[in-house]
């Protein structure tokens, strides 16, 4: 099982919308424009503007000078924030593993297994946390 793609084209997208707005355009972006040079399907690029959008870290304007744009500044959006958005609480890895074997060894190895990838799951997610958007725009710009 892995995550899906959509987190990280809701990366490119959020590092698109952040760079045009360093670049010093502040309107809008237009969400075809950004489907296409990022070249994520509209039904995708929607999905994804849609669950950035309903936790906060975009804003959508409708019409002919709608699009979207970042609704907090670059330096406070963390990547786990939009892995948060995009994955939902879904867990990297399952571990309901279901086993003939009965006794105390296989229910051990089951909870040891399960404590593992949460753990392994909860360093990815302590890494995310440490890096914003600001930082990866500022490795691209540098």
């Amino acid at each position: 099982m892995s995550y899906s793609l959509a987190f990280s084209q809701a990366i490119m997208a959020v590092l698109y919308v952040a760079d045009k707005l360093q670049q010093g355009i502040y309107d809008f972006v237009p969400t075809k424009q950004l489907s296409e040079d990022l070249s994520i399907a509209g039904p995708t690029a929607v999905k994804i503007l849609q669950s950035l959008n309903r936790v906060g870290l975009i804003e959508t304007r409708e019409g002919t000078k709608g699009g979207i744009r970042l609704a907090v500044p670059a330096s406070d959006i963390t990547i786990l924030d939009i892995f948060n958005a995009i994955e939902n609480e879904r867990p990297l890895f399952r571990s309901d593993l279901q086993v003939r074997a009965t006794g105390e060894k296989p229910a051990r190895a089951r909870q040891e297994i399960s404590k593992l990838l949460a753990s392994a799951e909860e360093a990815m997610k302590d890494k995310l946390k440490e890096l914003t958007v600001k930082d990866l725009l500022d490795k691209l710009n540098s």
